[in-house]
């Protein structure tokens, strides 16, 4: 009879821990439209987190799930997704938005609902300027700034010597907001700013820019390219000019737009980049194998940002024990979790981590880690 009634309580227990209310995260991010694919990436990063969790037993003794509000990359869209979020799913915090127009416009909604937010892969500095001391308090970047990134690239070239360098950047917000980021960032440090030049959508030939550059002598060329970055390094080779080049790169694409004897005689030998992110960093290797063992694709920086954002709410969930918003607030400012990338997730005063930033340079013909800022 004893034996009976134990197991009755066990499958009780069993079955009322099966059944128990998930806890709950909301992430917003972009799953329809022309970008859908990089929200698809931070979905995949996310539930990779989720899987993760839930197999070493879940959260507060509960399994912990992923609530979508897809934003389709419009403030218009976005703004009632994530109110269907909050005031439906009743989720306590937020990840999100991808999509820089509708961070900006669910940043009142999350003051008003007082429920956190954190901001996975949105780069602007303009979140970290909003955040916290003096600002809303309900937000939290985890993603280095454009700041951020232009001061560990600048932090680089000053240390071999550069004095002087020239900017450039294709229109659009992103790259120019970079270029304005990698100008403020050289001019803190003494360097002298020789040109600030936009190239226009659609421009194929930069030999006159490379020509205009080249007239101010700068120590370094910083890029910000995307569509230019194919015409800007066929017309770099094209002008024998052998002035170093670095900011945000795409090497792939300035490799395979020089010719095959200008890359192996070192044309492109001084070619350095900063990024937050890369799958050969030791770090993430474990990460980078288990993305891959479950999609059959290489993670992005969006798919791994959005990882270790679901583990740092998780964290805070975990240490605050409870999954409310007030108590995941408080438990995100004092925040000590490692990042695979190095260093912490701990916030500064404007609720901004500061995770290490990795500078890209040549190795023996192909990109690789050269430094760490």
């Amino acid at each position: 009879m004893i034996r009976a009634a134990l197991l009755l309580a066990g499958l009780l227990v069993t079955s009322t821990a099966y059944a128990a209310e998930p806890v709950r995260i909301g992430i917003t991010t972009i799953l329809s439209g022309p970008f859908a694919d990089r929200g698809q990436s931070e979905q995949y990063g996310a539930q990779l987190a989720l899987n993760e969790i839930n197999e070493a037993g879940g959260l507060l003794g509960r399994p912990i799930e992923a609530f979508y509000a897809d934003n389709a990359c419009k403030p218009e869209v976005g703004l009632p997704a994530t109110r269907r979020l909050i005031e439906q799913e009743h989720v306590p915090v937020l990840i999100g938005a991808l999509c820089t127009p509708v961070t900006r416009a669910i940043m009142p909604l999350v003051a008003a609902a007082k429920v956190p937010l954190v901001i996975a892969t949105s780069a602007g500095q303009d979140f970290v300027d909003a955040s916290g001391k003096g600002g809303n308090d309900y937000l939290f970047k985890t993603i280095p700034s454009e700041l951020d990134i232009a001061q560990g690239v600048i932090r680089y070239l000053g240390k071999h010597g550069v004095k002087s360098v020239a900017v450039v950047a294709d229109a659009g917000d992103f790259p120019r907001s970079t270029a304005v980021a990698l100008a403020r960032a050289a001019e803190a440090s003494g360097m002298r700013i020789t040109a600030d030049e936009t190239v226009a959508a659609g421009t194929t030939d930069l030999a006159p820019l490379l020509e205009k550059l080249r007239t101010g002598a700068p120590d370094a060329v910083l890029t910000v390219l995307f569509g230019s970055t194919t015409p800007f390094f066929s017309a770099y080779e094209a002008s024998g000019w052998k002035v170093p080049v670095s900011g945000r790169v795409d090497f792939a694409a300035a490799l395979a737009a020089v010719s095959p004897k200008f890359r192996d005689a070192g044309g492109l030998a001084d070619l350095t980049g900063v990024v937050v992110f890369s799958t050969a960093q030791e770090g993430v290797h474990d990460f980078v194998a288990s993305y891959r063992a479950h999609y059959g694709l290489m993670p992005t920086q969006r798919s791994f940002f959005v990882y270790e954002a679901v583990y740092l709410v998780a964290d805070a969930i975990r240490r605050a024990g409870v999954d409310e918003p007030a108590a995941i607030e408080a438990a995100l400012k004092t925040t000590t979790m490692s990042s695979r990338l190095g260093g912490t997730y701990a916030p500064d005063d404007h609720n901004h981590a500061h995770t290490p930033l990795l500078i890209l340079g040549m190795r023996d013909g192909k990109p690789g880690v050269i430094a760490f800022e």
